[in-house]
């Protein structure tokens, strides 16, 4: 009898024993005995630069004149950019002075009693431009976390399964433009009827004391599109981007040892950046004007991300990874004395090749 006993015991234990080895559960006396857990982490590093960036530089070309139009009521100086026209040591007695001078032939309108034209002209600062850049470098740390079996009535995935995604990226965006542009420009034209006087031959310059020919001081005056201002110079925007992402992930094995992985979510990017700019208008017969700004500033810019990966489990703790994501952001925006730069993420995406090690 106690031979049977202890044959059984030997039996029982051994039974226990290779269905522990083999990863089964077994009951010995009413005892179960668990598999080992699930890897239900995975946390990766890659290089992950951001594709896709434009930039668009605007109201660029800004050019004032030296002179500030002046109302068009006479009895007071008017400057322009080819003459001027000013009271007189008399005060403008009669509405007429001969306090004034002008620059070239062409101003002189023999028609009638005669005029003279003088002009002030400006840009619009209506020149732009835009950069679009390749890539920009950029790292990301992630991680996944395994919620078990993914289970969609109707449908059969065999061995899918559904998490939840975090991430952390980071890419300096540096882009510059040194594009020749041109811009609009007005011409303001007021026109001082000579009353019939022979004026003298351009260049010609009156005095506050006279005497010389007199011409009205009562201006008519009218605006109308001028021709086009060159503008040269440089743009540079300099962004550090950190951006935080949060979703979730539906991963479906294609293959023994890889997968693909869907994940999409929301994201929030704090963008601290600066811009700079530098240009030089030109307008025939007038001159050059340089004009020049810096801003700096940080915003949060919220937006949302779709991606896809594949992975290939290399074994039990270690995979490799690449994944491509859109990744849509608002616009960050910056602007200094006339000028603006717009950072656009419409069409931006990331492209990422790491490695996962699963615990």
């Amino acid at each position: 009898m106690n031979a049977r006993v202890s044959l059984l015991s030997t039996a029982l234990l051994g039974a226990a024993a290779t269905s522990l080895l083999a990863g089964e559960p077994s009951a010995v006396e009413g005892i179960t005995t668990a598999p080992s857990s699930p890897q239900r982490w995975r946390v990766g590093l890659g290089y992950a630069p951001l594709l896709g960036l434009k930039a668009e530089f605007s109201g660029l070309g800004t050019f004032g004149s030296n002179f500030a139009p002046q109302p068009t009521g006479g009895g007071q100086d008017y400057n322009y950019d080819d003459g001027y026209v000013h009271v007189d040591s008399s005060g403008n007695a009669g509405g007429q002075t001969w306090n004034w001078g002008y620059d070239n032939a062409s101003q002189i309108d023999t028609s009638g009693d005669g005029s003279v034209a003088f002009t002030l002209t400006r840009s619009t600062g209506s020149g732009a431009t835009e950069e679009k850049d390749d890539a920009m470098a950029g790292l990301e740390a992630f991680g996944y976390y395994d919620m078990g079996d993914l289970k969609i009535p109707g449908l059969s995935l065999p061995g899918a399964k559904w998490g939840f995604r975090t991430g952390i990226h980071y890419a300096r965006i540096d882009i510059s433009n040194g594009d020749n542009l041109r811009t609009g420009t007005s011409v303001l034209t007021d026109r001082f009827s000579l009353g019939g006087v022979i004026p003298p031959l351009a260049p010609y310059e009156g005095s506050f004391n006279g005497p010389g020919p007199l011409i009205s001081d009562l201006p008519d005056r009218s605006v109308a599109p001028g021709g086009f201002a060159l503008v040269s110079g440089s743009r540079e925007l300099d962004v550090h981007l950190t951006t935080l992402s949060v979703g979730s992930f539906m991963e479906i094995p294609i293959a023994q040892k890889a997968s693909l992985t869907f994940e999409g979510g929301l994201n929030a990017a704090l963008a601290s950046g600066s811009y700079d700019f530098v240009s030089n208008t030109t307008i025939a017969n007038v001159g050059t004007r340089r004009s020049a700004g810096s801003d700096s500033g940080t915003s949060v810019l919220p937006g949302l991300y779709l991606g896809l990966s594949g992975i290939y489990q290399i074994n039990e703790s270690w995979a490799l990874q690449a994944a491509g994501r859109y990744q849509y952001m608002d616009d960050y925006d910056l602007g200094a004395n006339g000028s603006s730069a717009n950072l656009s993420f419409d069409s931006a995406f990331i492209l990422s090749f790491g490695m996962l090690h699963s615990f």
